[in-house]
């Protein structure tokens, strides 16, 4: 019985991810909006999230392998020649917790040429991805 109550909660945490999610909470011009990712094994296909003309938010969880496992968040600016990056920040999976926003702490990204302002912070949750609140 003892050691069938351990293997359970050994489980736990694996069980607990499996339908995990990031939610990364957003604000632009007083604009707020939760950005949500689930697990994804083709990292390189997850589309951004347009903040009007000003930001791209792009957010990828991989859970699998366990070697590759991390939560990334880059912020792009669109120019005529595509999108350039002015933030990226990487964290593992999970991440650790205890912090007052979440696991990023309140991040601002500033566009380099006008006069917009994006700020997030990102938790972890369990649960069904809800996709981009828009």
């Amino acid at each position: 019985m003892k050691k069938r109550l351990l293997a359970m909660f050994a489980l736990a945490p694996a069980v607990a991810l499996a339908g995990a999610r990031v939610d990364c909470h957003t604000a632009y011009f007083g604009d707020s909006r939760i950005v949500s990712a689930g697990p994804t094994a083709q990292p390189y296909t997850v589309a951004p999230v347009a903040f009007e003309r000003d930001f791209l938010f792009r957010l990828v969880l991989r859970t699998r392998p366990a070697d590759e496992a991390g939560v990334t968040v880059a912020v792009y600016t669109p120019t005529a020649d595509g999108p350039a990056m002015i933030q990226q920040a990487s964290y593992p999976w999970p991440p650790g917790g205890g912090r007052t926003h979440g696991f990023t702490g309140l991040q601002r990204v500033f566009e380099p040429v006008g006069d917009a302002e994006l700020t997030y912070w990102c938790e972890a949750l369990p649960g069904r991805t809800r996709g981009a609140r828009r």
